[in-house]
């Protein structure tokens, strides 16, 4: 419309300038022709452009270059998560005050076209590689990221999550500052109901600022992994634990040297298991007392899904800690920390698994399955051994209950305590 009425105007002042000179008007009309056509090849190089297009909920970026001194390699595995999740996850990654970032995104067998989404970012911004592989778990797709970082530092996005637009600029820089080779900080869970309204809740393993992990402390931070809450711990300690992958800054160097690598195989607490070794490696640890990371919380979680057998899920996860365990021999507090993490993951498969609606077998049925579970390994052994003085009054019901066998009455007690 622009180039047509620039035309106009054109044709109005060459017609007069004709009539002036008393040039014929066969001249003008061949000069109006010759710029209509040469204003069509402009209208249709102009539509031929591809027009710009910006991320879901973000304001217009600039595509960007990779860097040849890459810093900070970002993972996010992708399986099966909402489309507007991804978006909102990726485009807070994309939008860091950080620029020298790359983000591998690892299509783990993913769903739906939920590959093509990955393939469009990454045509959008040159920090971006995308990773297919099948489908083999957050360990498996986690390890793939790793395996092809090209940055000094990593940290994890879950997909389904989102981070301040200032997290990688503020962990850098006080992992150089101190020289650190894993930093942590805070982060807030999302609880959003069906209106959309969102709820924040603080989550971090400790209320203030640690430069520098001592022995006693590091000691502190590798029980945490497995329990928030116990008497030995000391203060900025809270009652939250720092198993989670995320909210992390890893030193690459650091991981690759001690050949430190998620377990593969197995589906629950992967991350508690990869941290423990990590912190136990590590020689300089830090936090930073900071909430960055925005962890969504929902009942579609892996979390939270009822799976029938699920106990063997996190009988995985505790024969794979268990091994870690053995090699402290001489260390009764991590054994007794490790039967609070047996105990705790026994009563949280008896809510997930058998008091759950889902569950239709008749009572009694689960009552004898939950006591072939306890007199398995590793909860045999926890149930006997662990001690009264570790635990909370509330905590010292439940395992009183298990030492004698009294499972009926565990599971009223839940499910009365669900509904208060």
């Amino acid at each position: 419309m622009i180039t047509l009425f620039v035309l106009l105007i054109l044709s109005g002042i060459i017609l007069l300038v004709c009539s002036l000179i008393e040039i014929g008007s066969a001249v003008f009309w061949i000069f109006v022709f010759v710029c209509g056509v040469a204003a069509m090849f402009v209208e249709m190089y102009m539509d031929s452009r591809p027009a710009k297009r910006a991320p879901a909920d973000k304001e217009f970026w600039e595509p960007v270059k990779i860097d040849d001194d890459m810093k900070v390699s970002v993972i996010t595995p992708v399986y099966d998560v909402k489309a507007e999740y991804l978006n909102k996850c990726i485009d807070s990654i994309l939008t860091q005050t950080y620029r020298n970032l790359e983000l591998i995104l690892v299509d783990d067998g993913a769903k739906g076209d939920l590959p093509k989404l990955l393939d469009e970012y990454a045509l959008r911004d040159d920090r971006i590689r995308v990773i297919h592989q099948a489908n083999g778990g957050a360990s498996s797709a986690r390890n793939a990221g790793l395996d092809s970082a090209k940055g000094e530092y990593v940290t994890f996005v879950d997909s389904d999550d989102w981070i301040d637009e200032d997290m990688v600029t503020r962990a850098v820089e006080r992992l150089e500052k101190n020289d650190l080779d894993i930093l942590l900080w805070g982060s807030f869970k999302v609880y959003e109901d069906k209106n959309g309204r969102q709820r924040l809740e603080k989550y971090m393993p400790y209320e203030a600022d640690i430069e520098f992990f001592d022995e006693d402390r590091k000691k502190e931070l590798m029980l945490k992994t497995m329990t928030g809450v116990h008497p030995v711990f000391k203060e900025p300690a809270t009652s939250f634990g720092s198993g989670s992958c995320c909210s992390k800054l890893y030193k690459l160097a650091f991981l690759n040297k001690n050949e430190l690598r998620y377990p593969v195989g197995i589906k629950r607490a992967e991350d508690v298991n990869f941290n423990i070794r990590a912190f136990d490696k590590a020689g300089r640890i830090g936090y930073l007392n900071a909430h960055f990371y925005y962890y969504r919380q929902h009942a579609a979680s892996a979390t939270y899904l009822y799976r029938p057998g699920g106990i063997q899920v996190f009988t995985d996860a505790l024969n794979e800690l268990g091994k870690f365990i053995d090699s402290k021999k001489g260390a009764p507090l991590f054994e007794q920390v490790y039967y609070m993490r047996c105990m705790f993951f026994f009563l949280e498969s008896m809510d997930m698994d058998y008091i759950n609606k889902a569950n239709k077998a008749p009572r009694r049925e689960r009552i004898g399955s939950m006591k072939e579970v306890l007199q398995s390994e590793p909860y045999k052994s926890a149930t006997q051994k662990l001690e009264y003085s570790n635990l909370s009054f509330a905590k010292k019901i439940p395992l009183f209950l298990m030492k004698h066998g009294m499972i009926g009455a565990l599971m009223s007690m839940y499910k009365l305590y669900r509904k208060v």
